[in-house]
């Protein structure tokens, strides 16, 4: 039998759409010969409806594409995923068709523990096998010539039994992206077909849903250790992607990503290999959230620093990635009309060095960042509110507020000018900003995605190390001739944001021993002795810093119950929703710090 993988890229209740795609996906594989096609989980509904998964319609409309479906599958096996209703209830199967006909659906298999799946879908009780519309539901035994060693998993594999020797193993299971998982995954993959001596075929969803979770489309066949077909992964501006066959797959360090060689997103070797999947990650995501949400630009406060540097770049990649035949000049000339910018100073605090690495990236890139001033209008607002107040707001008494108002004023400027343009506000805050609330609420929080929300701060600044050298963007340079700064206080003050929280690597340390690893203070004390001695002096100094990112963390939840969505690449995330669900209200000192 030669199988093949569809990826495609489903857009939530655009049935229609997808029927298409589908249509044409099986034209293409029957020309190329396919016996076997296998489409992803949650194909035909899209993996992350949520809960439209809980609407009556959404059933009826997923059976009526599965009708229109079987016709098509004339002289091929065909295996989707789909939601499915049965007997009142929903559940997550792969429908399999021979023939013309829907011969099984065979349901999700999950873990003991509760999933968050389990809001959707029913669990199913393999010990019975029932009829469903002249198909059966439950598990899959055929006694098709050809099928007899087929085996379906919907799911991760540890929850399936171990397959027969010999067996054809089909698995349809949705892993969102995460930084170097996929080469892992598919070194799993060899490994499992080659002790259980079968051919095991993994498809793999495409693009974002819900501008959150990323598919990277990373498809595959296996067969006793060694690879069959793989498909390229992060594909931009397709409708499906299919897998190729052996002599097809590209003689590149990474066949999966050899696509991106034209654009120059294709790593050359081991040290470019995070950053390149990082960024074609997070460029298929940018990509997704502009197409499905109907919104053709970008709009961004560039300050100069690294975390705006780092999503001006990436908007030029995915410029680049969208249209690898243009020439640099027609480049430009797009983002001219695609990224709209400003560099906001105010009276106290904006330097010229990050306006001239604002400026210098503008330059390179080619689009336009015009200088606005927000000085008079921040000290309009001081004024009537020390009118109000009967009092005067110096920086002695009244820091916070003084830095405020200026990051608030730059959000009214720059979202009217988002608004002005038709455009899509991004908001620039890092993970670890967003670990201990280093933010202004309605300030630089202001925006309606965070490409990098889930990304540390220090692998912010590795990224734009990389991209500078790999993508020969000299004007990074400006930037990184700057320490990381808000910018809020007056330049006397030396305002640095490494002085106001912690050395980032040490955040970042702290970061992932709490939130991550889940460590008690006591752990974290030696762990940090462990990871970080060379930069403290004592046990005394990692208390004290243990108990200042605390204080910080803890009581910035209500901060991060607010922030606007964020890709999630990492292995962890603080998004209250599928992260750190951590309560507002707590108090880190009577009770995590007790003992310390």
């Amino acid at each position: 039998m030669k199988p093949a993988i569809i990826a495609i890229n489903p857009i939530i209740n655009d049935w229609n759409g997808q029927l298409s795609i589908i249509r044409k996906a099986i034209s293409e594989a029957k020309n190329r010969s396919a016996d076997l096609l296998v489409f992803p989980e949650l194909a035909i509904s899209g993996p992350d409806a949520k809960d439209i998964f809980l609407r009556k319609d959404t059933a009826v409309m997923a059976e009526q594409v599965l009708s229109q479906i079987a016709p098509l599958t004339k002289d091929i096996t065909l295996i989707i995923g789909t939601p499915i209703e049965h007997n009142g209830k929903l559940y997550n199967v792969a429908a399999i068709f021979n023939d013309g006909l829907l011969i099984a659906l065979v349901p999700k298999r999950y873990p003991k523990h509760y999933t968050q799946e389990d809001k959707w879908f029913e669990r199913w009780d393999f010990a019975i096998t029932e009829p469903h519309y002249g198909a059966t539901i439950g598990h899959f035994h055929s006694t098709i010539p050809g099928l007899e060693n087929l085996e379906i998993i919907v799911g991760n594999i540890k929850n399936h039994p171990v397959p027969a020797r010999g067996a054809l193993c089909v698995q349809l299971y949705n892993r969102t992206f995460c930084l170097g998982e996929y080469r892992e995954q598919l070194d799993n993959a060899l490994e499992y077909s080659f002790t259980h001596n079968i051919m095991f075929v993994r498809a793999n969803i495409l693009g974002s849903d819900d501008g959150t979770h990323i598919y990277d489309g990373g498809s595959y066949i296996v067969e006793n250790g060694h690879i069959v077909s793989l498909s390229q992964r992060f594909s931009f501006n397709q409708e499906f992607v299919i897998t190729c066959t052996s002599d097809e797959i590209p003689k590149e360090f990474d066949p999966s990503l050899a696509q991106f060689k034209s654009s120059g997103s294709c790593p050359l070797c081991e040290d470019d290999y995070d950053y390149a999947e990082l960024e074609l990650a997070l460029c298929l995501g940018l990509n997704d959230y502009l197409k499905k949400s109907h919104i053709s630009k970008l709009c961004l406060a560039l300050s100069g620093g690294r975390d705006s540097a780092m999503i001006a770049v990436l908007a030029g990649r995915l410029i680049a990635l969208t249209n690898p035949d243009k020439s640099s000049d027609e480049l430009k000339n797009i983002m001219k009309d695609f990224l709209i910018t400003a560099y906001l100073p105010s009276q106290f605090s904006s330097s010229t060095g990050t306006q001239n690495a604002a400026l210098a990236l503008a330059e390179h890139f080619g689009f336009n960042c015009p200088i606005i001033p927000i000085g008079d209008i921040a000290a309009q607002t001081i004024t009537t509110i020390e009118a109000s107040i009967n009092r005067k707001l110096t920086w002695e008494t009244d820091d916070l507020t003084l830095q405020n108002v200026q990051a608030r004023t730059r959000s009214s400027i720059i979202w009217t000018l988002a608004n002005a343009n038709d455009a899509m506000l991004l908001t620039t805050g890092n993970m670890s900003e967003a670990a201990v609330g280093y933010a202004t609420m309605d300030g630089d929080t202001s925006g309606c995605l965070d490409p990098i929300g889930n990304i540390p701060k220090t692998l912010v600044s590795r990224w734009l190390q990389w991209a500078r050298n790999f993508h020969n963007i000299p004007a990074l340079d400006l930037v990184f001739a700057q320490p990381p700064s808000a910018e809020l206080r007056p330049l006397e003050q030396n305002q640095a944001d490494e002085t106001d929280l912690m050395p980032y690597r040490i955040l970042d340390a702290y970061m992932d021993g709490f939130i991550n690893l889940k460590m008690s203070p006591k752990v974290c004390l030696r762990y940090m002795k462990q990871n970080c001695g060379d930069y403290y002096k004592s046990d005394e100094d990692i208390k004290n810093d243990i108990m200042k990112f605390l204080k910080m963390a803890t009581r910035a939840q209500w901060k991060r119950v607010r922030f606007a969505n964020s890709f999630i690449v990492s292995k962890y995330d603080l998004a209250p929703d599928s992260g750190l669900s951590w309560p507002c209200l707590q108090d880190p000192f009577s009770q995590i710090c007790k003992n310390l």
